[in-house]
């Protein structure tokens, strides 16, 4: 997606062919250098994550699996549903605002 914006950014800006500059590319490998970097990191907090539900008790007696699998859920659709907005909030209260 990130290729095809600069592709199309390219060919408003008039370059021939819809060829895209040196510096996108560089700018476009940096970024996304560091975002599989984060995306890495992200993913292997998973197995921890477990251990710190598994460790927790509730009414005197462990988590079960199937209580940590919801807890698990419940973040992923958290971070589904309050991602989406949190994106469009932040340009319009925040960083675009002015």
């Amino acid at each position: 997606a990130v290729g095809r914006l600069g592709a199309s950014k390219a060919k408003q800006d008039g370059e021939e062919g819809g060829k895209v500059s040196e510096g996108f590319k560089s700018l476009q490998r940096r970024f996304l250098a560091v975002f599989w970097l984060f995306k890495l990191a992200d993913w292997l907090h998973g197995p921890y994550f477990y251990e710190v539900y598994a460790s927790k008790m509730v009414n005197g007696k462990p988590m079960s699996q199937e209580i940590i699998a919801r807890m698990f859920l419940c973040g992923f659709a958290s971070s589904m549903l309050f991602g989406t907005f949190a994106g469009s909030l932040v340009d319009q209260m925040g960083r675009k605002a002015g």
